[in-house]
């Protein structure tokens, strides 16, 4: 069985790079028709809908529940788990029984993934005819995700209509910041790819930023694609030299936003921004919304099919993906954590009316430990806006139960007032739950694998050190 897995992983190791770029390259210059599967104009024409912000319609609703029927259809007569696990005859589920079966599914996790992979793996698909990618971004655990390319190019379907209210397309000049542009610390920092400009997260440092900046000037991008995190450390040396970029709109992802970060960002680019929820494992999508003060995020009901689970650490995101057939993921439970608003309410920003996360309190890894002995989540610590003007990066990290400290990497003009400054904010906000509160100073903060920075990191837990 190892040798088999390794086999497949080594064949998609080394045909997957070059595939990528033919397909990249091919989509710049060919006809969709010629390029992009069935699976990505069905999504594009449902995406096309009239009442497609409108949840509530019938028109939408009856598509949602053709894609969920057909998903369960699909688990139930060749994906081994669910054959096993799920006493349903795939002839009985149609559209007008679908929600009532999915309620019929178990919950999964991570885990139960975890314990045989292959189970969850249809078996209408060759392996080597799949893309492979795995979900360990930010756990360090992570499984392994199969998929057609035909329902790779559906997800872009989606991601293409979002960022093409923003005047995107195919065609467009691009800065990405993101675990696809890492590159050694030995090498430049950026790359040309097609039509986009690849900066490593891992060179987003004072040896490296002027070097960078330069870059893209000379590539001039029409819109920038990166980790929150990353743009933090961009934007806060363009700010400290004065300076901007001239784009037509940002795309923030893969890293839950604040809204400080947000009326950072406004601050120095000027320009629309547009940010998103995404489970690493397709099975949930959530447009940002921003009001000026909360954050929240609509979940496309076309997609995939929202619910909570209610645990010890508040209420998780689980998620039906609607276009896998690969790998059809029911009912995953994400380990993100944030509460669905009841009922569809119409957005008075945006005009969606979809299921809404009202607070996206973050992963279950990010979950500290107050002084009561108590669960607190990660993304409900942050920092004052003013502490971009003296330090390039940060970090909260807990050690003990009931303590935190605070890391930050200072730019040179970094003093003790400031210092003091920027302990007693965290003191204010905080000190009704953690004690004491410290200040790190570091010269480095360090970076997941796929260059995104963790805004918490908690050493208290066997869990958080998986």
């Amino acid at each position: 069985m190892a040798k088999s897995k390794d086999m497949y992983l080594l064949i998609q190791n080394k045909l997957q790079p070059p595939l990528k770029r033919f397909y990249t390259r091919a989509s710049e210059i060919l006809p969709p028709s010629l390029v992009m599967s069935k699976r990505y104009f069905e999504a594009k024409s449902y995406l096309e809908l009239p009442a497609i912000n409108d949840e509530s319609d019938e028109a939408v609703r009856k598509i949602q529940r053709e894609l969920i029927s057909r998903t369960l259809r699909i688990a139930l007569e060749s994906v081994p788990f669910y054959m096993k696990e799920v006493k349903i005859d795939p002839d009985s589920v149609g559209p007008d029984n679908a929600m009532e079966t999915l309620e019929r599914f178990p919950m999964i996790d991570k885990d139960t993934i975890m314990k045989k992979p292959s189970d969850f793996v249809s078996r209408n698909f060759n392996k080597l005819t799949l893309i492979y990618t795995t979900s360990g971004g930010s756990t360090g655990r992570g499984i392994a995700l199969w998929k057609r390319y035909g329902e790779y190019q559906a997800g872009e379907a989606f991601i293409e209509d979002m960022w093409g209210k923003f005047g995107f397309d195919k065609k467009s000049r691009v800065l990405r910041i993101g675990a696809d542009c890492i590159a050694p610390l030995d090498k430049p920092p950026c790359r040309i790819e097609n039509r986009r400009l690849l900066v490593s997260p891992r060179h987003l440092n004072r040896k490296w930023l002027e070097v960078i900046v330069n870059c893209i000037d000379e590539f001039e991008p029409e819109f920038i694609h990166s980790y929150p995190s990353c743009l933090e450390v961009l934007a806060g040396h363009l700010r400290e030299k004065n300076r901007s970029l001239d784009v037509k709109a940002i795309f923030l992802a893969s890293e839950e936003i604040k809204p400080e970060q947000l009326s950072f960002f406004y601050d120095v680019f000027k320009t629309k921004i547009c940010f998103f929820y995404g489970a690493a494992e397709h099975v949930l999508l959530g447009y940002g919304c921003y009001d000026g003060e909360n954050v929240r995020y609509h979940m496309n009901p076309l997609y995939g099919y929202a619910e909570n689970a209610k645990d010890e650490y508040g209420y998780e995101l689980v998620g039906t993906g609607l276009w896998n057939e690969a790998m059809p993921l029911i009912r995953y439970r994400t380990q993100d954590y944030g509460q669905l608003g009841d009922g569809l309410e119409l957005c008075p920003v945006c005009g969606k009316r979809w299921k809404t996360v009202i607070k996206l309190d973050g992963r279950r890894q990010y979950y500290l430990t107050t002084k009561q002995g108590t669960r607190f989540p990660g993304l409900s610590v942050w920092v004052d806006k003013f502490i971009w003007d003296y330090v390039s990066s940060f970090q909260f990290v807990q050690n003990e139960p009931g303590a935190l400290e605070l890391h930050i990497i200072p730019r040179s003009d970094l003093s003790k007032e400031v210092e003091k400054r920027i302990l007693d904010a965290q003191k204010k906000r905080l000190s009704e739950w953690f004690e004491p509160i410290t200040l790190v100073k570091e010269s480095e903060i360090p970076l997941t694998i796929s260059g995104k920075r963790r805004l918490v990191v908690v050493n208290t837990r066997k869990e958080n050190q998986a």
